[in-house]
């Protein structure tokens, strides 16, 4: 009946005044839409398709306008293309256009590294969503100990109330002394502090929350009451063996190595590239006006628009010969850029590893502690509730009766933290295994 009265005592002021309350999911969702993070690899992911785009259009003739305006004083170029002695104005217009035919495969091998590049930028956005994510978790977890540790402090509030108001009557009774009252008071004082130390570190934990996700309105937030009890059969769910091999294929932090090793490889090829001949295909049009300052008659625009103009059509071929070993280094250095990415990717592969390893023995070891605690609790509620007869009979003194309060106490405190442990360890585990993370 007591738990019920201070179950409802914490959380009554979500019905007194209407906070808003949030499921884990609609944190999640919530920062994920305001994560600055996040909207940089967004931004991230956008580049990359431009990059790509922009590949592929390489392959495109391109298509360019020319104008130009140009003044002679003495002796200048005619129309005819004869050097005469005389100032004059002419006015270009040139259309002209080209296309690759062949630059040593390098527009396709961009293409495809643009390909990576942008596979790498979505799986980075997914990496720093699944980061955010496990942050929330934990965060969430520790208000829902935070609020299981007050629920305790208030207990034991209550508790001491009650011892006070016993020790009046007996000490009113002559059955006890006032020394005893006292320490019952002391005590009643020693768990108001306790209560208020509780509450402050889940307003706390509200607040680390709240700017995790970027929410504003402290005051109006709060979580949804999660019933969390764990039965006696607990066991791990898989071994770090099994985590480690779904996390190789599917973790994002590898995926992202994986696909910049492949993206590397490809600028490797593209640096290569440069040692092939370039084959392009030009052609345009292009016409002038001409106009004499000490002539009396110049031909008109449009006539001369038509008559000086001339297309042309080029096949142009550049064969590498030797540009001062630049080529050479520059595939020297997409190599070292391959090696580098290749030790990042094992560096990534190790660090996995040790990670699975350690969140499976911590979560080893929270389910040990957990097991240990939940026995001690058992035999300090079964302590306490002997040492309390005792003690309503005037058998037992004050501070007989307060260490097997405080004992009884710190027993539930530590289960309550070895079991939040235990399920942060357990959902770690399920994050590697990539099984969402549900409280």
């Amino acid at each position: 009946m007591k738990k019920i009265f201070f179950s409802t005592l914490i959380f009554c002021p979500i019905i007194l005044y209407g906070q808003n309350v949030w499921t884990l999911d609609k944190c999640i969702e919530y920062a994920q839409e305001r994560n600055i993070t996040i909207k940089q690899s967004e931004l991230q992911q956008k580049s990359s398709q431009l990059d790509l785009q922009t590949a592929r259009l390489s392959f495109l003739p391109d298509l360019n306008l020319g104008v130009g305006q140009d003044f002679a004083f003495g002796r200048a170029t005619g129309s005819d293309n004869v050097i005469v002695s005389q100032s004059l104005a002419s006015s270009s217009l040139s259309v002209y256009s080209s296309i690759p035919l062949f630059t040593g495969l390098r527009l396709v091998n961009q293409i495809q590294s643009n390909k990576l590049g942008l596979r790498a930028a979505i799986a980075e956005l997914d990496k720093a969503k699944e980061n955010l994510t496990l942050n929330i978790a934990s965060f969430y977890l520790q208000i829902l100990l935070n609020k299981e540790l007050l629920a305790i402090a208030q207990e034991q509030l209550a508790l001491s109330s009650e011892q006070v108001e016993r020790s009046q009557q007996l000490f009113a009774a002559g059955r006890q002394s006032e020394a005893a009252l006292y320490e019952a008071r002391a005590q009643l004082a020693d768990d108001e502090q306790k209560q208020v130390v509780a509450n402050n570190n889940l307003q706390l934990s509200l607040l680390s929350l709240c700017q995790l996700i970027n929410y504003t309105e402290l005051e109006s937030f709060d979580i949804a009451q999660a019933n969390i009890e764990l039965a006696n059969g607990l066991s791990l769910l898989s071994s770090p063996e099994d985590a480690y091999r779904f996390s190789l294929e599917h973790r994002p932090s590898i995926v992202v190595s994986r696909l910049l090793l492949e993206k590397s490889r490809k600028e490797e090829k593209i640096a290569q590239s440069a040692f092939y001949p370039q084959l392009s295909l030009s052609g345009g049009y292009s016409t002038g006006y001409y106009y004499m300052f000490n002539t009396v008659v110049n031909q008109p625009f449009s006539k001369q628009l038509l008559d000086n103009g001339g297309e042309s059509v080029r096949l142009s071929l550049s064969v590498p010969i030797f540009n001062r070993l630049g080529d050479v280094n520059s595939v020297k250095k997409a190599k070292i850029s391959s090696h580098l990415q290749e030790l990042s990717l094992e560096n990534a592969k190790q660090e996995l590893y040790r990670d699975i390893q350690t969140a499976y023995y911590n979560a080893l070891a929270a389910l040990e502690r957990y097991r240990a605690a939940v026995k001690a609790t058992a035999a300090a509620q079964l302590a306490f509730d002997f040492e309390q007869k005792r003690y309503e009979s005037g058998k037992s003194t004050a501070l007989e009766y307060s260490t097997a309060k405080i004992r009884l106490e710190r027993t539930k405190g530590d289960e309550a933290q070895a079991k939040f442990e235990y399920i942060f360890r357990t959902k770690i585990l399920d994050f590697y295994n990539g099984k969402p993370i549900e409280i």
